[in-house]
């Protein structure tokens, strides 16, 4: 079809460990590859190359002079006379590359997170993003949201695909349970998936669970972040024995609480390009409510399930949802999001760009 082709993806952590974002994207997209062999290129504690699954995982040192391992490995792949096709989610590799990103990945804009937290250095990421779309051919955004609010003003040479959820090819066998919390089945279990970060909105959902305290409503909150022992903390001082920060949650035990749950919440204050834990709702035929900005009323299965970010406002959605049993939540993913519906689209959009 295009003879001795390469597919090398650039990205930023290795695959051997926990990755719920832009690693298991990139995953999933070398499923679509026509091309003959896979390369991730990503930054690494040192250089090894390993192999995971079908990508040849290539990890450079992350030092001052990355950006000649990167440009070495790629003119190596480059000398064996095979053409190489870039597909880059890394804005920085992209730049700093010596050959021209074919495709390139924007989950959220540069400019537009910067200006969102107010970054001093705004300008210059602005600058960052001008530059990295003059360095690209082709350009991919997760969603409409994403592309409007980008930097790229053009209307050719992008396409919009969304993303889908890896859950589908999970192995489930032995999945852990150990120090997982049992509770009556009087009780609504509230799921939450996100970073401990200010854009989260956890101190939204502490406020919800603070007006529900003696009520049968359980809340828990799985990831990692910076603000994770300043929201343990604010909980426990609140005496709130209603709402669990879990930290790290393991896939497999994602699973768990995603299965286990009655509704999915997801809070946003800005910087959801997408909005994943959205789909995998969807995925365990679970009601999701979450907050109405950014992309996810692009994701979301109706406009009803959507909150504005008042404690009033998620307790009206919380309500409603566990009212909505009889809503088919996944035939919605399969029709919109499922792997079958976004490994076609991305196996077309590499035909056409290879």
């Amino acid at each position: 079809m295009m003879g001795k082709q390469r597919l090398v993806f650039l990205g930023f952590n290795s695959m051997l460990v926990h990755k719920r974002g832009v690693e298991n994207v990139i995953h999933f997209q070398s499923q679509a590859s026509p091309a003959d062999l896979n390369y991730y290129i990503f930054w690494d504690a040192q250089t090894a190359v390993r192999r995971y699954e079908n990508l040849i995982c290539v990890g450079i040192k992350k030092n001052i002079f990355w950006f000649v391992a990167l440009n070495v490995v790629l003119l190596k792949l480059k000398r064996k006379k095979c053409k190489i096709f870039i597909h880059s989610h890394n804005p920085l590799m992209s730049i700093m590359s010596f050959f021209q990103t074919d495709l390139f990945t924007v989950h959220d804009g540069l400019y537009y997170l910067t200006t969102a937290t107010k970054h001093k250095l705004n300008v210059f990421f602005w600058l960052l993003e001008k530059l990295l779309y003059l360095r690209c051919s082709f350009v991919h955004f997760i969603s409409e949201y994403a592309k409007k609010m980008s930097l790229h003003k053009s209307d050719k040479n992008y396409e919009i695909i969304a993303n889908t959820s890896h859950f589908e090819v999970v192995n489930i066998d032995g999945f852990s349970d150990n120090n997982l919390r049992r509770f009556d089945i009087d009780v609504t279990k509230v799921f939450t998936v996100r970073s401990i970060e200010e854009r989260a909105l956890i101190n939204l959902i502490i406020e919800v669970a603070g007006k529900l305290k003696n009520s049968k409503i359980e809340f828990f909150i799985a990831g990692k972040g910076p603000l994770l022992d300043f929201y343990r903390e604010r909980i426990e001082k609140l005496e709130l024995k209603n709402i669990t920060l879990l930290g790290y949650v393991s896939d497999k035990d994602l699973l768990y609480y995603y299965n286990d749950c009655d509704i999915v919440l997801i809070p946003a204050a800005y910087g959801e390009g997408f909005g994943l834990p959205i789909i995998e709702g969807y995925f365990f035929d679970k009601p999701v409510i979450a907050s109405n900005v950014c992309a996810i009323p692009e994701v979301i299965i109706s406009e009803y399930f959507l909150f504005e970010n008042t404690c009033d406002s998620v307790l009206s959605k919380l309500n409603f949802a566990k009212e909505m049993t009889h809503i088919k939540y996944r035939k919605h993913y399969d029709d919109f999001f499922s792997n079958k519906v976004v490994l076609s689209q991305m196996l077309a959009l590499y035909k056409k760009l290879l």
